[in-house]
């Protein structure tokens, strides 16, 4: 097909309306390129000079064809036009960069549409419609963003990594002394004849000692914690089993579990059911500590567009805004005892599934904790295929 070209008519002046349109076109900040059936150029606005960098005498007198098709590197941004010519598609967008004439290399958004005049009988091809708006700074700023973005996780994941092999050291060295230390004391406070300050002494240290290896415990978790197996399983039963499971701690703090489901019970996720137990877990483990006696922790699953979530919503204490960056870290706590890596267990498994945390809290009122999860799909097997 051959590309022709045509002098580029101002659009009819006739009339109080054809005014205002045309002045309207001619304020926009993006190019308005109108072609013909054939791609001759009908008309462009004033911004189109600023944009693809050729003035409108240019475009006048020479057209798409010596002006953009003769430059091979603008291969992409010429591509919009063939589509546009060959397709005839309704709003059809993409991005390109755009070789300018100045030198510089331009990212263009390009929205293309094509108009239909009515014959007598049916509607027909007239030409068409390009839009150009520069985004060359919006598609830089994304890049950053990308790459700071990247940089983040390659960072995260070394810290990951300096920290496993610096906690599984720390924790293999003081497993052994903890649990000597504890048996002793053990047997201290079981043997009546020893003073009464003798058993007490007895009790701080096995206390302290039971305190030590349940964070030589959350450690070597946080270290070795299994590998997500992603399976097709019923999110409301990994939630259910981790509500049982503290059932009882919440009971001996007067704490009120209430779970609402608020999707279908028979809906499947895809997810590792053990892991975002342990996860739940440890978030309600968090909210019991917090809640006041005689108080509630809500535990909700919904699901919204390709998202599965879960909150836990309690009545306590709050976080302070100070702390609320550093919750997640290991070993960060604001308990007076607690080996402050249940938050960071949870955040690893979170990511861990490629999805992310949400916390909103206030000091006095409480805090709600979403774990928020993509819907992956598991690609099914045929039977007869394994047959």
């Amino acid at each position: 097909m051959t590309i022709q070209s045509d002098r580029v008519a101002s659009p009819p002046t006739d009339g109080l309306d054809s005014i205002l349109i045309h002045n309207i076109l001619e304020s926009m900040g993006d190019s308005l390129l109108v072609l013909g059936e054939h791609g001759q150029v009908l008309y462009a606005n004033r911004a189109t000079k600023d944009i693809l960098g050729y003035s409108l005498d240019d475009l006048k007198t020479k057209g798409l064809k010596e002006l953009f098709f003769v430059d091979p590197s603008n291969f992409d941004f010429n591509q919009v036009f063939l589509d546009a010519i060959w397709k005839k598609c309704i709003n059809s967008y993409s991005e390109v960069d755009y070789h300018h004439p100045d030198g510089s290399v331009r990212r263009l958004a390009a929205t293309t549409s094509y108009f239909l005049a009515d014959g007598e009988h049916e509607s027909f091809f007239i030409g068409f419609i390009a839009l150009f708006k520069d985004v060359t700074e919006v598609f830089r700023l994304r890049r950053i963003e990308k790459e700071l973005t990247e940089e983040k996780e390659r960072i995260a994941k070394e810290k990951i990594s300096s920290l496993q092999k610096l906690a599984m050291g720390v924790a293999h060295e003081i497993r052994n002394p903890v649990v000597t230390m504890g048996g002793f004391a053990a047997r201290i406070l079981r043997d009546l004849r020893n003073p009464e300050e003798t058993r007490q002494y007895a009790k701080n240290i096995l206390e302290d000692a039971r305190t030590l290896e349940k964070i030589v415990d959350h450690v070597q978790l946080y270290c070795n914690l299994p590998p997500v197996n992603i399976r097709e399983t019923n999110p409301t039963e990994a939630v259910l089993a981790a509500i049982s499971a503290l059932s009882s701690s919440a009971e001996s703090e007067n704490v009120t579990l209430m779970f609402r489901d608020l999707i279908h019970q028979k809906r499947t996720v895809c997810l590792d059911p053990d892991l975002v137990q342990m996860a739940v877990e440890n978030l309600l483990e968090n909210a019991i500590h917090f809640s006041p006696k005689d108080s509630t922790v809500e535990i909700g699953t919904y699901a919204h567009d390709d998202e599965f979530t879960i909150q836990v919503q309690d009545s306590g204490s709050g976080i302070e805004e100070k702390d609320k960056s550093f919750i997640f870290d290991p070993f960060y706590s604001t308990r007076r005892r607690g080996p402050g890596m249940g938050l960071a267990i949870v955040e690893r498994i979170v990511s861990e599934h490629g999805g992310r945390l949400e916390v909103e809290s206030a000091p006095g009122i409480g805090t709600v904790v979403r774990i928020i999860l993509p819907q992956k799909s598991i690609p099914r097997i045929d039977e007869s295929e394994t047959n």
